[in-house]
């Protein structure tokens, strides 16, 4: 048997564990059996009593309360179309919503990755209005905010008085974000085009991990890769052999297309 055939074996045998695992504390919790054990709380005896990271154990504190209403997150779990994490993330949205309510969201979560589920909880951000002129040698924005948002940003401001003003705080993050992009400069030189090749180690043909992405925005010159397109806005990557048909994540499998082709390409 290879190394790799050994793994897979033991990746089975982990989430087998896991919802093992979460049988058992279903089992404690229902018979509130640490009370007698010294301990206040199902979490409490996560941490202190079966040693725990406090992170870990509201994973699973947070899994044993959904199973109780929806038993079915166990077998999915194991198939792995749903993570810890993922309902984790969900708890604290859905934890009063009623239970058809709690089975359509967690249907809707299955083979996403953590940070698509993260995204489907944000509250809507309040829009901010922009007005901007264009000059010969400079450009001028003109920024509406209401009062809550100013608030916002005046705390992080005096928060980093130490290090910017407005104006060099307002830059700072705006490179911060262009390098979570790969994007070092405005253009990307072309010597950066040429790092190694990124391959993802997900099964799940749906995450694409973030270098993966962002070697194959770099690699599309950030551009829209439908022909004749050349859009720079609303971009997305796209399984060229799509996921339903048995598509992966492979770099070779991936383009960059903008929200209009990709919803055009179906």
């Amino acid at each position: 048997m290879t190394i790799h055939s050994e793994l897979l074996e033991l990746c089975k045998q982990e989430k087998r564990i896991t919802s093992e695992i979460l049988t058992k504390l279903q089992e404690m919790e229902n018979r509130r059996g640490y009370l007698d054990m010294g301990y206040n709380s199902l979490f409490d005896y996560l941490v202190r009593g079966l040693g725990y990271s406090e992170a870990t154990a509201y994973q699973r504190q947070a899994c044993v309360r959904l199973v109780k209403e929806v038993p079915e997150i166990k077998k999915k779990i194991d198939q792995g179309s749903l993570t810890l994490s993922a309902v984790t993330t969900a708890f604290k949205h859905i934890r009063k919503k009623p239970v058809a309510e709690k089975r359509k969201l967690l249907k809707s979560m299955e083979n996403k990755s953590s940070r698509e589920v993260k995204a489907m909880f944000l509250e809507p951000t309040p829009h901010i209005k922009i007005k901007k002129t264009e000059y010969v040698d400079k450009v001028l924005l003109r920024l509406e905010l209401s009062h809550k948002q100013n608030q916002k940003l005046e705390k992080l401001t005096a928060l980093k008085s130490h290090k910017h003003n407005l104006e060099s705080l307002l830059m700072d993050l705006v490179e911060k974000e262009l390098r979570s992009y790969g994007i070092d400069q405005l253009k990307a030189p072309e010597s950066n085009k040429s790092k190694e090749f990124v391959v993802s180690r997900s099964k799940n043909p749906r995450q694409i991990p973030k270098r993966l992405r962002n070697h194959v925005l770099m690699s599309a010159d950030y551009k829209c890769q439908h022909p004749g397109c050349d859009s720079d806005h609303f971009l997305q990557i796209d399984h060229i052999f799509p996921v339903r048909l048995g598509g992966d994540q492979r770099k070779s499998n991936l383009q960059v297309l903008c929200a209009a082709h990709n919803r055009h390409k179906g």
